[in-house]
C-alpha cells in the first residue's frame, strides 16, 4: 500500500458541501468500484507473463519458448477446474490472445482517502485567515523533518482558488530545497520526504521543488479527468491549469492510498 497527495478541483460551492462533492468527484477512480465485465488482456507473448514463467519453473506448464495462450489456457483451466463463467477462467480470443473477464475498475487509482499526517500542504493569502471557506483540518503533531512546511503560517488544506497563495507555496519550497541542498552538500543527510530525488545540481533541485510544490502526485480537474506523474508533461500542465482557475473554483488537497 502506498500513499500520495493530490489536488481535486471542484466548482464553486459552500464549504459544507466540500466533502460530499469531493467523494463524488473521485468515485469513478475508486479501485473497488465494480464495472461491467470486460476483457482484461494478458501480454501478447504468454512467455512474458510473470505467472506463466512461474508455472513453467514449477513444472505446471511446459517450459518452451513458443508456448501459446491456447495451451496455457487448456492446462491452467483444467488444473484449477474452472469453466467459462467462473472467476479466474482464462479465455483465448479469435486471434489467440489470452484474457480474463473482470469487473475491476480499469481507472482505479485509490482505495481510501484520509487526512495527511504531515500537516497542511497548501498556503492561503494572509488576509484570508478568517475566511470560513478555507479548509483547515486538525492534524496530529509530527516531527519537523516530516513536515516540509513546519513552522510556516497561513497553512490550510484547501478552499477557493482566489484565497490560496500558490506563488508563496512555490517560493517556500524553493527556499527549503536550497537550504536542504546546502546542508547535504556540507556533509549532512541526503534530503528525503520530497516527491523527487535530489541530485548534485542545486539549480535543478530548486526548480524541481518549485514545480512539484503545488500539484502533488495527481490532479483531478473540473471536467473529471485525472492526470498524474505518469503522464508526460504533467507538472507544467498541472501548474498552468491551476494558475488559470477562476477565483471561485474550489481546490482541495487530499491524501489517498492505493
Amino acid at each position: 500500500m502506498s500513499k500520495y497527495d493530490m489536488l481535486v478541483v471542484l466548482p464553486p460551492m459552500p464549504p459544507e458541501r466540500y466533502r460530499k462533492a469531493l467523494i463524488a468527484a473521485l468515485a469513478p477512480y475508486h479501485s473497488e468500484l465494480e464495472v461491467t465485465p470486460y476483457r482484461d488482456y494478458e501480454p501478447a507473448d504468454p512467455n512474458s507473463a510473470y505467472w506463466v514463467r512461474a508455472n513453467k519453473e514449477r513444472g505446471t506448464l511446459p517450459d518452451r519458448d513458443r508456448l501459446g495462450w491456447a495451451e496455457v489456457a487448456d492446462v491452467m483451466n483444467s488444473r484449477t477446474g474452472r469453466t467459462p463463467g467462473d472467476d479466474g477462467y482464462l479465455h483465448v480470443d479469435e486471434t489467440g490472445r489470452g484474457y480474463f473477464l473482470t469487473t475491476r475498475n480499469p481507472r482505479g487509482e485509490w482505495d481510501g482517502l484520509s487526512l495527511r499526517i504531515e500537516g497542511p500542504r497548501l498556503l492561503h493569502r494572509p488576509d484570508a485567515i478568517a475566511d470560513p471557506r478555507l479548509v483547515k483540518h486538525l492534524h496530529a503533531e509530527v516531527p519537523q523533518d516530516r513536515d516540509l512546511l513546519g513552522g510556516l503560517p497561513d497553512r490550510c488544506d484547501g478552499g477557493p482558488r482566489g484565497l490560496l497563495d500558490f506563488e508563496a507555496l512555490r517560493a517556500a519550497h524553493e527556499r527549503l530545497a536550497a537550504a536542504r541542498h546546502d546542508a547535504w552538500a556540507a556533509g549532512g543527510d541526503e534530503p528525503c520526504d520530497w516527491p523527487f530525488r535530489f541530485t548534485e545540481d542545486r539549480a535543478r533541485n530548486i526548480a524541481r521543488a518549485r514545480a512539484t510544490a503545488v500539484p502533488g502526485h495527481a490532479l483531478l480537474r473540473l471536467d473529471g479527468s485525472w492526470t498524474d506523474h505518469d503522464d508526460a508533461g504533467y507538472l507544467p500542465d498541472a501548474n498552468a491549469y491551476l494558475d488559470a482557475l477562476a477565483p471561485e473554483a474550489v481546490v482541495l488537497d487530499v491524501c489517498c492510498h492505493c
